[in-house]
């Protein structure tokens, strides 16, 4: 019979099959909702004048002791139509430096309508502006500034998502990123998020003799202070960190950075912003920052998952190709980093025996430990018995007259993200027995048994007696039918060792033993109901450091 393929696609109780390329490939238009107030009464310090604000119209000398409240506001995109009912969120900060720039800047809004399209909910929102580029203490006040606003939006969702889930987000799946001081704020966001990392002048300090205020905890400004900021992983255009030291361990979120080595705002590597012009500036005073080449040399050196893309001649604008469009690496390394690194379900393959006995074929499969809720699987040269779209588990009664024998099996999560296709082929045996040859003590060497292989399930297992003592080490999982062990002979299990009797063709019980087990790991007998268990001769013995079960 040519090899019998059965693809399960039965129809589905209260949700469609997911389809297969969501965070790939723009399958939704957009639906855009304006001005969300997320932050309400946050304090921005006022203009402090002088000539340089005078001369370029920005808030560059601010007065952080004279402040006034403002409410901050984001722009929310969504694929139209879409019925998930959690879905992973990409906050995206806009640049400029902490001077200009706001939520409506063309290039942050396309980033966001891309997402969307792929099937995320975005978000464009507004941050506290204004810095004093005189002082690099009182500089870092406007980063933490940013990045207290990004936690701010964060948390807004995240309090959606506990009460109203009107935007039907996961709040364990919020990225945060941004262009230049919009990266700023998402790396920060990442990395600098204990109270011990805070710089000193975000504390009480001092300007022109005026007491400034605390700018309090990273979670204390802003709304819904009762949950955490905290993104789950960013994406960086531009960016760099005060101290790559606030990156501490590869558990810290992930990253994807894109920059350009000509950069002449934020650097590269490291140094003070804005090098090509703040020499123009009489009396600036910024802290030096790591770029991203820093950062990723950090990752590094503590195994934290990150990637980088890297430029020679794309300026600051890393992102932007004209005044209208995007680079085209930039959206698919946006989008496809999130869903390798943190949507797509992750397994490490099938579990389930691939060497079927011909007078055993009915045989179960599984895909364990990640987080599938909907499973394509797919056989070939057998039959699924009681099949269902919705178990990670399989049963399956294998045809051995079938030209080939295979099962696969694609598993999707519930923000529809699909994972790997992972194949098993699967090799049906008749009983044989297969004889230790001593080529040397490894059970695991080919060239020591008579069939060229290291035994089955389908075998039965016969190491004769030798005159010399001799030890054979187990360093492998093992299945076999059945054993007889020969004096002098010692057989060390540093594995998971299952002797299991299926058929009458063993000449002895399921494990006849004339010379010696040490059993460090687990050996399993399984009997199938037969009377004789274990046969011991009087000069051997099991001595047992792990563990031993018997099993009808």
């Amino acid at each position: 019979m040519k090899g019998l393929i059965i693809f399960i696609l039965l129809p589905i109780l209260a949700i469609s099959q997911p389809p297969s390329n969501r965070y790939n490939a723009e399958l939704f238009t957009v639906s855009e909702i304006n001005d969300i107030q997320f932050s309400t009464g946050v304090p921005q310090p006022n203009e402090g004048g002088g000539f340089y604000e005078w001369i370029t119209g920005y808030p560059l000398n601010v007065e952080e002791y004279n402040t006034s409240p403002v409410d901050l506001k984001m722009d929310i995109f969504q694929p139209s139509g879409d019925t998930l009912q959690k879905r992973p969120l990409v906050i995206v900060c806009f640049g400029g430096g902490f001077l200009s720039g706001s939520k409506d800047h063309w290039s942050i809004r396309l980033i966001c309508q891309n997402l969307a399209k792929r099937g995320y909910v975005a978000a464009a929102i507004d941050y506290r502006l204004g810095m004093n580029i005189f002082d690099s203490d009182l500089a870092n006040r406007a980063v933490y500034r940013g990045l207290q606003d990004a936690r701010s939006a964060v948390r807004f969702f995240r309090a959606d998502a506990a009460n109203s889930n009107t935007y039907k987000i996961d709040p364990d799946h919020i990225f945060i990123g941004g262009h230049s001081s919009g990266a700023f704020m998402a790396l920060h966001n990442a990395y600098l998020d204990k109270e011990t990392e805070r710089p000193l002048s975000t504390y009480e300090w001092i300007q022109d003799g005026e007491v400034v205020p605390d700018q309090d905890c990273i979670d204390c400004v802003g709304d819904n202070v009762g949950y955490s900021g905290h993104a789950n992983a960013i994406f960086s255009l531009a960016g760099a960190l005060g101290f790559t030291s606030f990156m501490e361990s590869a558990s810290d979120p992930k990253v994807v950075m894109f920059h350009s080595t000509d950069d002449g705002t934020v650097p590269y590597d490291s140094g003070q912003p804005f090098s090509s012009i703040l020499w123009l500036v009489i009396g600036s005073d910024l802290p030096d920052v790591y770029g991203s080449l820093p950062i990723s040399t950090q990752a590094d050196q503590l195994g934290l998952s990150y990637d980088f893309s890297s430029y020679t001649n794309r300026g600051h604008d890393v992102h932007e190709s004209s005044s209208s469009s995007l680079y085209t690496d930039i959206m698919p390394g946006i989008s496809d980093w999130f869903f390798d690194e943190e949507l797509k379900p992750i397994y490490d393959g099938i579990t389930g025996n691939p060497i079927v006995c011909d007078n055993e074929l009915i045989k179960s499969y599984s895909l364990d430990g990640g987080d599938g809720i909907y499973f394509d699987w797919q056989v070939e040269g057998g039959i699924v018995l009681s099949p269902s779209v919705f178990s990670n588990k399989v049963l399956i009664d294998w045809s051995p007259t079938a030209e080939n024998h295979s099962i696969a099996v694609t598993p999707f999560n519930q923000m529809d993200a699909k994972g790997a296709t992972y194949n098993l082929n699967i090799d049906i045996q008749g009983y044989d027995v297969n004889q230790f040859l001593f080529t040397s003590n490894e059970w695991s060497d080919s060239s020591n048994w008579i069939l060229n292989h290291p035994p089955t399930a389908c075998e039965d297992v016969f190491i004769a007696e030798v005159v010399a003592p001799t030890d054979i080490f187990i360093s492998d999982q093992t299945e076999i039918n059945s054993l007889e062990l020969g004096s002098n002979t010692t057989l060390i299990n540093n594995s998971d060792f299952l002797i299991h009797q299926k058929t009458s063709l063993a000449l002895y019980p399921a494990l006849h033993v004339y010379g010696n087990i040490i059993n460090n790991e687990t050996l399993t007998i399984h009997n199938d109901g037969m009377t004789d268990e274990v046969s011991l001769e009087a000069s051997s013995t099991i001595l047992n450091n792990g563990e031993v079960k018997v099993k009808d």
